[in-house]
């Protein structure tokens, strides 16, 4: 706080200080007598002098101690006898407090350099941070441009899937059911030729399972339960579809009440479980799996847990072919909700899905 004063203070004033300090230290110095030695005082007003002005005036001050201090020592010059050796002595006194005073400038040069330095380096330190919160700012807005561009393209590409679903279903579903038909005329026309009747039998079997197929497709593009009945519906019938397929035992558990999602939103957490049972399929080698549905503070929570072999997520998350995790992630985030995915090798899996209800 003194030192901003100083700071403040003009030259003049510095040097009238600096004067005071110079008085009180030489008369200090006569009181006591040339018997105690008090020359080491004298640099306090040349160090504060040639701190706070320019070298110049501390080489005056040096001057003017460097007197005083032999006309102090010689009672006024009375007691001088050899002028040549006090001669000597004041120039000796004076050369030391010369040295004193350019290691001070020094000093002060070095400080005000560490203070440019200092000033630049937090200046440049503020920019970059400025810079880097322009850049974080503009990421979080790409980020979410990005998300909404994704969710669009989600919808879209939903929005294609219904429209080939049923499609498929109707149209195709319907022409093969026709030609099911008319094979089964055409075996009726010919009863009494046994190689028709087991020709055409033999293509109506094909036509039976190709319309399985067709269905078995149109309900992967879009899932009828869906749109009709809701997502626990769906669910619980993608859940018996994956039972039945691959013969591990399975448990759900769902709340008693209605779950309000989006249609938007319903199709991607549907997604986001057929990823996640596509996965156990193919790589867990589990017995069984637990799937749970609840609701938390608004929140939907479902859960996949298998008793597998596990991986190393961290591995895992950096391999090209874990591209349905990063996509169940992306997922997740299109919602506003969050995925964990807990895992331990040897031991099993278990993911986590957040999403608010207000989607």
């Amino acid at each position: 706080m003194i030192q901003d004063y100083i700071n403040k203070a003009g030259t003049f004033t510095i040097l009238l200080a600096g004067l005071l300090l110079l008085s009180a230290v030489a008369l200090t110095d006569f009181f006591t007598t040339k018997e105690i030695s008090f020359s080491i005082f004298y640099l306090i007003p040349i160090a504060f002098v040639t701190w706070n002005t320019k070298r110049l005036y501390g080489i005056l001050f040096s001057f003017i101690c460097a007197f005083l201090w032999i006309y102090m020592d010689t009672d006024g010059f009375k007691l001088v006898t050899n002028y040549a050796l006090h001669f000597w002595s004041t120039i000796v006194r004076f050369g030391f407090f010369i040295i004193v005073t350019i290691l001070i400038s020094k000093l002060k040069i070095l400080k005000v350099d560490q203070e440019n330095i200092i000033t630049q380096r937090t200046s440049e330190l503020l920019n970059e941070i400025s810079d880097h919160e322009k850049s974080k700012a503009e990421l979080l807005q790409k980020s979410r441009q990005l998300r909404e561009l994704n969710k669009k393209i989600e919808t879209i590409k939903e929005d294609q899937n219904v429209q080939i679903a049923r499609e498929i279903h109707d149209e195709l579903g319907q022409s093969l059911t026709a030609v099911n038909l008319e094979v089964n005329w055409v075996a009726k026309k010919h009863a009494d030729n046994p190689d028709i009747v087991a020709k055409m039998y033999e293509i109506s079997k094909i036509v039976d399972n190709t319309i399985v197929t067709v269905r078995k497709i149109s309900s992967d593009l879009r899932p009828r339960l869906l749109d009709q009945l809701g997502i626990l519906p769906a669910i619980e019938s993608l859940l018996k579809e994956f039972v039945k397929r691959t013969k591990i035992e399975t448990e759900f558990n769902m709340p008693e009440i209605k779950v309000n999602l989006e249609n938007s939103a319903s199709i991607i957490v549907y997604r986001i479980l057929q990823e996640a049972l596509t996965n156990i399929a193919r790589h867990s080698k589990c017995t069984r799996v637990e799937v749970y549905i609840n609701i938390e503070n608004d929140m939907l929570k479902l859960s996949i847990i298998d008793n597998g072999t596990g991986f190393s997520f961290k591995n895992k998350i950096n391999e090209t072919k874990s591209l349905g995790l990063i996509g169940m992630q992306e997922r997740a985030e299109m919602l506003r909700g969050t995925l964990e995915i807990n895992t331990v090798e040897n031991i099993g899996t278990e993911i986590i899905l957040y999403v608010p209800l207000n989607n």
